[in-house]
């Protein structure tokens, strides 16, 4: 929906700006974003659009606790946090924390007080239809991903227009190639109950 290179680095008020481009630019309502855990972010996306749910990346939310474990642990850490996130209904995400508090609690409290604290925002793609679920993080990884791939190759930049127009190029490269996939699971998604029961 838009590009916006901003030499401030990542910033609540750079994200509040960005929001409020896509409100001046006319998009007015949005189920879910998906982002990181910017301070601030989740004040500016209640401010411009106060009915979207905000999806923390469950994939920085894992390589974070992760990355706090000690290695023998990782493995089975990992397992418990996927039962958290995979899980196909609230009842059984909040099963999976209540096993994460019980095994990992006493070893690792700031992890689980971690996922505890920020479960709302970890698993708000659960209040949404089953088939875009698998949609909201990955193609956002996929994308940054990409654009980190193309970027060091380059190494050095001559100015703020060459990284815009190196960006602009590996976006659209990928937009082409998606424009043509059909995404699973969307066809059978009556998008007008979706939308009507997202404003009741």
């Amino acid at each position: 929906m838009g590009l916006a290179v901003r030499s401030e680095g990542e910033s609540a008020k750079n994200g509040e700006e960005v929001l409020k481009d896509l409100w001046r630019r006319g998009v007015r309502r949005v189920r879910i974003f998906v982002k990181d855990d910017l301070p601030g972010l989740e004040e500016a996306i209640r401010k411009i659009f106060p009915e979207a749910d905000g999806q923390l990346c469950v994939l920085h939310a894992v390589r974070e606790a992760l990355n706090q474990a000690r290695k023998a642990d990782r493995e089975a850490l990992a397992a418990d946090l996927k039962a958290v996130y995979r899980a196909e209904t609230e009842e059984e995400a909040k099963e999976g924390l209540k096993r994460l508090r019980e095994r990992w609690g006493t070893v690792y409290p700031r992890v689980v007080a971690c996922w505890e604290t920020k479960a709302y925002a970890l698993l708000a793609f659960l209040g949404h239809p089953k088939p875009i679920r698998r949609y909201l993080p990955n193609p956002l990884e996929r994308v940054a991903k990409e654009v980190k791939r193309r970027t060091k190759v380059v190494e050095v930049f001559c100015g703020e227009e060459a990284v815009e127009k190196l960006l602009y190029l590996v976006l659209r490269s990928l937009n082409e190639r998606q424009e043509g996939r059909r995404l699973r699971g969307f066809a059978g998604i009556n998008m007008g109950s979706y939308h009507a029961a997202q404003t009741q």
